[in-house]
């Protein structure tokens, strides 16, 4: 398949205009990407990149266009029975939870209009799931799971060093191997019961001697973890471990599937990234 993928100019456009005028930035198919929805986008998924905000905003152009295309819509009371499906986890009416969002500074109509869009984008991407979802079977199931062995293991606990000092400055150096004579430490096990299931995954990925991130503690001091040993580390049976390896294989799939499909609407699509204004 021919792609129709133009480039007609590198990204170039600076920070340092935004302020002076609006300029259209790229093309998804003739519709417009203006500098500022680029700016505005970067502080919304919180990046100081420009490319990866139009990146972003090019998929977005192009899931509109295919939203339409497919001719996705969203009735008035679906939105209505979201409302209601939010304000009945949050422990309120839908009345009360509209006014707690008026009284947050919330436009209750633009926040209809936007989970009209997520609705819309959750029906597009139902569409594409159920591609991904014949892809699991219980021997594809098996086999991510005898491919995937360091996903399913486990712990009982972990040996770690806790370094905590006054400044940064101090644990940075910690992390360099230069303990200071301020810096307190102490060896610490932490039972693998204690922990959230992200943080024990990290653990267990972690290698002896590896330091966690560094962490402001709300007392005022830093501090850090290093990984000294682990525990009782062995791998979960697929019995056991059946419910979380058909979710993982199942994001997985899924993942993988929305990534290609994306890729092949890029590919027959005609986007032009313009050139920067001066």
């Amino acid at each position: 398949m021919k792609k129709k993928l133009i480039f007609l100019l590198m990204l170039g456009f600076s920070v340092a205009n935004a302020g002076m005028v609006n300029w259209v930035v790229a093309k998804v198919n003739n519709e417009p990407i203006t500098n500022f929805e680029v700016f505005d986008t970067m502080k919304k998924i919180k990046t100081s990149n420009q490319d990866t905000a139009l990146q972003f905003l090019i998929n977005e152009k192009l899931q509109a266009s295919e939203i339409k295309k497919r001719d996705i819509r969203v009735a008035p009371y679906e939105v209505t029975n979201a409302i209601e499906e939010i304000a009945k986890k949050e422990g309120k009416t839908p009345e009360e939870f509209k006014n707690t969002l008026i009284k947050q500074g919330v436009n209750f109509d633009e926040f209809r209009s936007n989970l009209a869009k997520d609705i819309q984008t959750q029906k597009l991407l139902g569409g594409i799931f159920a591609k991904a979802d014949k892809k699991i079977t219980p021997e594809s199931v098996k086999q991510f799971y005898e491919s995937n062995p360091m996903l399913f293991m486990s712990f009982e606990s972990v040996n770690a060093t806790r370094f905590a000092a006054k400044t940064k400055k101090e644990i940075e150096n910690v992390i360099r191997g230069k303990v200071g004579a301020s810096v307190y430490s102490h060896k610490i096990t932490i039972p693998k019961s204690s922990l959230n299931e992200q943080t024990a995954f990290a653990f267990l990925n972690m290698k002896n001697g590896e330091f966690t991130p560094i962490m402001n503690h709300p007392q005022g001091f830093y501090e850090v973890l290093r990984i000294d040993s682990k525990n009782g580390v062995k791998k979960v049976d697929f019995e056991t471990a059946r419910d979380q390896v058909f979710e993982m294989f199942a994001k997985n799939e899924r993942r993988k599937t929305v990534d290609d499909y994306f890729e092949k609407l890029r590919a027959n699509a005609i986007i032009e990234v313009l050139p920067s204004k001066k």
